[in-house]
């Protein structure tokens, strides 16, 4: 049975607050171009006769505009942010600057309470004092040319008071986008922690239903033969009862192998048998070839079940050979071996040959998958 892989919880959970992250990137947008022609452009329409020239004011709604769409797409944002940042400055300070100076400050500065919503955009996500910084980079030249270039027709309190006002909401929105997405993150990593638990509780009882089939299989062939030895029933000294040992000794060892996570579970059972012959001082080249599907626990008991008994009894030398072929496995031994004790399996999936030429025995289990 393979383990399951680890989770990665940082990247599942970043992925989760991308996703609140997108819905938020939306609904601000949604804002930023309401705000702009809901808002904005009739202040624009309003006072046309207070820009100079009046076409740098229309690039300007086309710029925020094209900003406030593009900066919806997370992917975006996170390759041009500070070049959208740079255009979004760079356009504010235009508007500023073609303004009456009379009317910097007032109704006629209609971008004054617009631009912090594109910037709510391209800062959201980063920290809040990132889009402080980009406030008082966009707010400052409007206040420093209203008090070093003529008199405003509002008073200087006045337009700080709107100017609060209308930043609070924007600092707000990026205070909320920061807070949710830390929240979702630990909503994530919480569940996904809660997954982990549960499956490796689903690991553990599934380990446990092996480990009972093992057992339930030693007993029905390793438990007489271990109880007759016992009783006196079985004489140690007997041929055949030295090569039953030695087959369920390796059926043993087969078993074992099946207990360990490894990637190619088939080749570990039978190097776990390939050990225990060479032991007894038979010498075993094992080689494979092609590529192979898995095969199932119960199929791959059956399909090595020849080579095991092979492996246990042979004598001299042994050639071991594991061959896939599209949805085919076959497991190849070549050994000095005795024939009758080698067991034949035919069924549905598993066909077995056995070839017998002097003192050499070569027996062939297949495996064709179903899929």
């Amino acid at each position: 049975m393979h383990a399951p892989e680890p989770y990665d919880v940082p990247g599942h959970a970043e992925d989760v607050a991308t996703k609140y992250m997108r819905g938020m990137r939306w609904s601000s947008a949604a804002i930023s171009l309401v705000v702009i022609y809901g808002l904005s452009l009739p202040k624009l329409l309003n006072h046309w006769d207070s820009y100079r020239p009046v076409e740098v004011q229309v690039l300007v709604v086309v710029l925020l505009t094209v900003v406030s769409v593009i900066a919806a797409f997370d992917r975006i944002v996170r390759r041009w942010r500070w070049w959208l940042i740079a255009i979004v400055l760079a356009t504010s300070l235009a508007a500023t600057l073609t303004v009456a100076p009379s009317d910097r400050l007032g109704l006629a500065h209609w971008s004054d309470g617009v631009v912090g919503w594109p910037l709510v955009l391209l800062a959201m996500g980063q920290s809040v004092w990132l889009f402080a910084g980009l406030l008082a980079a966009h707010y400052l030249p409007a206040f420093g040319l209203a008090v070093f270039d003529g008199p405003a027709d509002v008073t200087f309190a006045g337009a700080v008071n709107t100017t609060v006002v209308s930043a609070a909401f924007q600092v707000a929105v990026i205070l909320f986008a920061n807070a949710l997405r830390r929240v979702a993150m630990s909503v994530a990593k919480v569940a996904r922690e809660e997954e982990q638990v549960r499956t490796a509780e689903a690991v553990a009882d599934q380990l446990h239903e092996d480990r009972k089939d093992r057992y339930a299989a030693l007993a029905e062939t390793t438990a007489p033969v271990l109880a007759g030895l016992a009783s006196g029933t079985l004489d140690p000294g007997d041929e055949s009862v030295r090569r039953t040992c030695a087959i369920e000794a390796a059926r043993m060892r087969r078993l074992f192998g099946e207990a360990t996570v490894s990637p190619d579970p088939l080749v570990d059972e039978l190097m776990a048998c390939v050990g225990l012959a060479e032991r007894n001082g038979v010498s075993v080249r094992f080689s494979e070839r092609g590529e192979r599907p898995p095969v199932p626990v119960e199929m791959r008991r059956l399909l090595t079940e020849p080579a095991v008994a092979v492996l246990a009894t042979a004598r001299g030398d042994v050639r071991l050979t594991v061959v896939g072929a599209g949805e085919q496995v076959t497991v190849s031994v070549v050994a000095d071996s005795v024939p009758y004790a080698v067991p034949i399996v035919d069924n549905d999936e598993i066909t077995t040959s056995t070839v017998t030429a002097g003192d050499r025995l070569w027996v062939q289990a297949t495996w064709r998958g179903r899929g």
